[in-house]
């Protein structure tokens, strides 16, 4: 995700549009949601946000976009590394 903030930055996008803010059924989601899978109703079929093996807060994705927000106003700078850290 923090790629995508960067290639869009780099080409000179004026805008951003996030068009997965809830798609907690397919594990893509922003919104603040599960940290572990103890953590998501049994049976329910959703995804936690350590399924690849990476711990993460469970606000991560909102705080990923709020910095990539903040490199599209020029606020922080462009950089390829990501800045925001999976556990705060």
């Amino acid at each position: 995700m923090w790629r995508q903030f960067y290639n869009m930055v780099r080409v000179g996008a004026q805008g951003i549009y996030i068009s997965m803010f809830d798609e907690y059924n397919e594990g893509n989601q922003i919104a603040k949601t599960a940290e572990n899978a103890g953590m998501v109703p049994s049976g329910s079929g959703l995804w936690a946000l350590d399924e690849d093996g990476t711990p993460c807060s469970a606000d991560y994705y909102l705080r990923l976009t709020a910095d990539g927000g903040r490199m599209l106003k020029g606020q922080i700078p462009l950089t390829a590394t990501r800045p925001t850290r999976p556990v705060p």
